[in-house]
């Protein structure tokens, strides 16, 4: 009950304020209705509404209390029913489990308890304590009677009328609520039968409204079936005028609101005239005149609020409110599925990485077998003859040893020519020397390999959570301002529905329920063209998912930029992998991402880090948009990995459909914008990841427009200021309809200019409508 108190929390007052209005309305309210009088003389709302209240309860109590004394001729049994009622609800709360324990430390466990828990009974046990009130009344009137069959008969109907008086007033969502609202209205129209206000009569009016209403919502059988019942509070001559009310006009809404509502009109007071004569004109006419214009323009226009039991179980269709919980389930799911996936292969990443820098490459042993030569080959006699006069066969037996090495992880004598290890007088000392360094190299490495612990700081998984939780609250953002705006709309071009909402911030969604197919007039090429205008946004095609003749229908936003990219990367000279790596990747909602990494130095060493720092920032960012926790991660995991492993950071994303664009960079050379014939440079002093123990990067933001051209370049092609005056002149000459071409002629022009000295990849991306 207290939800018809919720007006007091639109005044812009305190809360001692809002609480002192609601309490002084509650008690207004159980004065008012105690003395409420209803069929055979009984009084039950003032002992449904001390029923069914909880946290003001004392002040309803108060109300009919003195509603009975002052109205009632202090009326004893019914000053006894509200005294015993009020002391059998402190009796159930006594009794009823206490689930809100107080203090223990403050010592004020009892007060605590029985406060937290007083007159918040079940809605079972406030039901039977308003109908065992009502039941001793009747009892004295069955005996003060004689227990006459009148009485009797009374008694049963006044016992089961509060018990569903009091259940409708506790506004519970249950299937039985129709029934108690239903027994609701019918009791408070019956209670105001006769009364008139500018000689028009107030239940008529209230009748025929509801007939009309339950005629949109209900159909004709329903709202025809209603309109009998509702006549009953009338008179037996009003039960066809009401039934034929809402047989018609729930007929023809299909057709027009204004036909239903006039044709309903035109025939009940036909059918009155026809009962009653000409008289009916003017004991009639008026009150279902002013009905008919007052609900046409409430109803045409959706101003009153449809409750959810009738959505949902009156046409066969779900409310909004299910829908969208639905529709957030399912995203929610999609959500937690995506980020167990995402960890999942960000755990075999630093697996692979771990087992890569754990176990040396052939180019390791090589070298280590090398150097194990050179340490005895520098004071033994016959130098000359294995490094000046017969180099290939040392050469080649060097790297027989690597090999064996590599392959066994040990060597022996029969791993060198038999003529070389004749010649070799340190042969076995060298192949000692050899084994032992490989082990220590080998022992050594998996000490050190911190990428086979955990990698991550705590402190950052929790935030990158946070942050996933943070895009579902903006998911599940309702836009009130756009939806009651598309409401509008669509009642203008025609579309019949129950509700239309606009969800989401940044990608919205347009969901609307209770889509009539048979009264809706406009098209979906209509419809989506009204939405865009309404929202300012481009939106997908309208889908509907049908149910019977109503239907559920479904939209969102759509990008309104497109993106075309292109690579290219030239390898160092003398090395056979690129230190540089790169991607492409779609990110949350409708981020687009351009990522390129340089690994510090260049080969196998350099390729390992700038791999593992796009494929794990690929990962992450494929379920959030936190840059920066994503890059704290990455430092945090690289800084793991060893002392002389970094790597450059440059990373640009756009927003496809508002246009926002920004480079997030540590480490990276500059960047540039090309738009027409003017080139912006975009630079930051930043230092690398990995580098420094707290993260190191700067995020520049701008505002996107169709052909701009957006470049970015490892430090192999711009070095220096002299390469950037030569890449600003060659981006302001070059035509833009060649763009695949571009990353190409970009390398080329710093290869004439410096030569192949280190890796260089060139990275663009251009944005259209």
């Amino acid at each position: 009950m207290t939800k018809l108190f919720s007006l007091t929390k639109k005044f812009k007052a305190s809360d001692e304020i809002k609480m002192v209005l609601t309490e002084i309305l509650v008690f207004s309210l159980g004065f008012v209705l105690m003395n409420v009088r209803f069929i055979f003389g009984i009084y039950p709302f003032g002992l449904a509404f001390l029923a069914s209240q909880r946290k003001y309860t004392p002040f309803a109590f108060c109300g009919c209390l003195l509603s009975v004394i002052f109205t009632m001729n202090a009326d004893i049994v019914y000053l006894i029913a509200l005294c015993g009622a009020l002391g059998l609800r402190i009796v159930g709360s006594l009794m009823q489990k206490k689930d809100k324990p107080g203090s223990i430390i403050l010592g004020n466990q009892e007060r605590n308890t029985f406060l937290d828990s007083l007159f918040c009974e079940s809605t079972e046990v406030r039901v039977a304590i308003c109908a065992f009130s009502a039941f001793g009344i009747g009892v004295f009137g069955v005996v003060s009677s004689n227990y006459s069959f009148y009485e009797i008969f009374v008694l049963i109907f006044f016992t089961i009328l509060c018990g569903v008086l009091t259940y409708a007033l506790s506004l519970n969502k249950k299937r039985e609520l129709p029934i108690a609202y239903a027994t609701l209205i019918f009791a408070l129209l019956y209670s105001v039968r006769g009364l008139e206000i500018f000689s028009l009569d107030v239940s008529v009016i209230l009748g025929y409204a509801l007939v009309l209403y339950t005629s949109k919502h209900l159909g004709a059988v329903k709202s025809g079936a209603f309109g009998l019942l509702l006549g009953l509070c009338q008179d037996t001559s009003f039960t066809p005028i009401f039934s034929i009310g809402g047989i018609i006009s729930g007929l023809l809404w299909g057709v027009s609101p204004y036909l239903a509502i006039m044709s309903g009109f035109a025939l009940s007071l036909g059918y009155s005239v026809y009962a009653g004569g000409y008289t009916a004109l003017i004991t009639n006419a008026p009150e279902l005149l002013f009905v008919s214009l007052i609900m046409y323009p409430l109803l045409r226009f959706k101003m009153i609020p449809v409750p959810e039991f009738i959505r949902e179980n009156a046409k066969g269709i779900k409310s909004i409110d299910t829908v969208i919980l639905e529709s957030r389930d399912k995203r929610d799911k999609e959500r937690l599925s995506t980020l167990t996936t995402t960890f999942e292969e960000i755990a075999q990443l630093i697996r692979n990485a771990g087992e890569r820098v754990k176990n040396p490459t052939r180019v390791d042993y090589s070298t280590l077998c090398l150097e194990a030569c050179e340490g005895y080959c520098y004071t033994c006699p016959k130098n000359s003859i294995c490094w000046e006069k017969d180099v290939a066969t040392t050469e080649n037996n060097i790297d027989k040893l690597g090999e064996e090495l590599f392959t066994n992880g040990s060597v022996d004598s029969f791993t060198v020519e038999e003529r070389f290890l004749h010649r070799c007088p340190n042969i076995d000392k060298i192949i000692d020397k050899i084994n032992y360094k490989s082990k220590e190299k080998l022992s050594y490495s998996i000490k050190n390999n911190k990428l086979e612990v955990a990698s991550y700081d705590y402190e950052q998984i929790s935030r990158l959570l946070f942050s996933t939780q943070g895009e579902q609250i903006k998911d599940e953002y309702i836009d009130t301002y756009l939806s009651e705006r598309l409401t509008r709309v669509c009642t203008k071009i025609g579309l019949e529905c129950d509700e239309i909402r606009v969800i989401g911030r940044q990608k919205k969604q347009i969901i609307a329920t209770g889509v009539n197919i048979d009264r809706t007039k406009c098209t979906i090429e209509e419809l989506k063209s009204e939405i865009e205008k309404a929202i300012q946004c481009k939106i997908s095609t309208p889908e509907f998912s049908a149910q019977g003749s109503y239907a559920t229908m479904y939209a969102c936003t759509v990008n309104v930029f497109k993106t075309k990219e292109a690579s290219a990367t030239q390898t160092k000279d003398g090395e056979e992998i690129n230190g540089d790596s790169l991607a492409f990747f779609d990110g949350l909602g409708s981020r687009r991402y351009m990522l390129l990494c340089d690994g510090m130095g260049s080969g196998e060493d350099a390729n390992i880090t700038s791999t593992m720092c796009t494929d794990f920032l690929k990962s992450i960012l494929s379920v959030t948009d936190e840059t920066e926790i994503a890059l704290s991660m990455l430092n945090s995991l690289i800084r793991a990995k060893g002392l002389e492993s970094c790597s450059t950071i440059d990373l640009f994303k756009i927003d496809l459909i508002s246009g926002k664009g920004s480079f997030v960079k540590s480490g990276a050379s500059p960047s540039y914008i090309k738009r027409g014939d003017k080139v912006f440079k975009l630079q930051s002093k930043t230092m690398p990841v990995g580098i420094m123990r707290e993260l190191d990067a700067e995020e520049l933001s701008f505002e996107l427009q169709a052909g701009d051209i957006c470049i970015m370049l490892s430090d192999g092609i711009v070095e220096n200021n002299e390469d950037n005056e030569e890449i600003m002149r060659l981006l302001r000459s070059f035509d833009s309809d060649d763009f695949d071409t571009l990353p190409d002629k970009i390398i080329s022009e710093a290869k004439k200019r410096k030569g192949t000295n280190d890796d260089m990849t060139v990275c663009v991306l251009a944005v259209s409508c």
